[in-house]
């Protein structure tokens, strides 16, 4: 298994520009602009709630440009998924790009992976379900079906990406 020991919440640069890592307190204004896309149900005062202290804003994971613009943002969560070990949950996860989407969507799921490394998960589970609010989330964390998306398994070989995701019941 790759080694994602790094430090990252920290921030850790990677090639062309871009810096990934979590939620930072002065990019917060800039994210709401991007999580109103995804749950339009979401309010300015619930975003400020919920990424209000350096704690809340740890589970979310950013990709921003070398002018400060965010581009890419995802929300994650670690669940017990018995039979098998640990899962990282990724109910939110967007690119944003003109012309660049997919370089940003594969720095941002760097970042999930090291993530999901740090936490001691095994697989990565992207939600195919995507709540209109946080209160919304927060009822489908409990109750959203543990097989439902993409899981990508973290113990495969990862020059064979194909071979890493799973797909479940959609």
């Amino acid at each position: 298994m790759r080694d994602y020991s790094r430090v990252f919440w920290r921030g850790c640069e990677m090639d062309a520009g871009y810096e990934t890592g979590v939620l930072k307190a002065a990019d917060v204004h800039r994210a709401f602009a991007v999580i109103q896309l995804i749950m339009p149900g979401m309010g300015l005062e619930t975003w400020r709630i919920i990424t209000a202290t350096e704690v809340s804003r740890h589970d979310w994971l950013t990709v921003t440009d070398t002018k400060g613009y965010l581009r890419g943002l995802c929300y994650v969560f670690v669940r017990d998924h018995p039979p098998s070990a640990r899962q990282l949950e990724v109910p939110v996860c967007a690119s944003i790009s003109l012309f660049n989407e997919q370089d940003i969507a594969k720095r941002l799921f760097e970042v999930i992976k090291q993530r999901a490394a740090e936490t001691g998960c095994e697989k990565i589970h992207f939600w195919r379900v995507v709540a209109r609010d946080w209160k919304s989330l927060e009822d489908l964390k409990e109750t959203e079906p543990r097989n439902n998306g993409l899981v990508y398994d973290l113990n495969t070989d990862l020059n064979d990406a194909l071979q890493s995701i799973l797909p479940v019941k959609m």
